[in-house]
């Protein structure tokens, strides 16, 4: 059993992550799916956490968790909380694949678990 935390803010990273795991899970792995509220920004985290259900329910049982915080602290504390085996982010809120954000970068930093980094597409 491996698992997997999808650590996202927008349904594009999350559809990215979605495609990356599909063909990787098995029928024992657990995915959970956390987003940080952050007070200042507008977001599309509902959509974020539905296009995980939707996309890898019938793959796996999918958890959906939102928190509030600084992200990455967020992130980090659940993977060490819950043993996760493997992250899986996007590189940035906005940008491209050639831009890592400080979230990305922190988590990239404090983790001795692979973080796997998926190219989201535009909104």
């Amino acid at each position: 059993m491996t698992r997997y935390l999808v650590a996202t803010a927008s349904a594009p990273t999350t559809e990215a992550a979605c495609e990356y795991l599909s063909d990787k899970l098995e029928a024992d792995d657990e995915v959970y799916v956390l987003t940080v509220d952050v007070q200042e920004e507008t977001n599309d985290r509902e959509a974020a956490l539905d296009t995980a259900q939707v996309r890898l329910t019938d793959l796996v049982e999918v958890r959906t968790i939102r928190r509030s915080g600084v992200p990455a602290r967020e992130i980090v504390n659940f993977a060490r909380e819950n043993e996760v085996d493997e992250i899986i982010m996007g590189p940035a809120r906005a940008g491209g694949i050639s831009t890592i954000g400080s979230t990305t970068r922190a988590v990239l930093n404090k983790m001795d678990k692979p973080v796997f980094v998926v190219p989201a597409r535009s909104s």
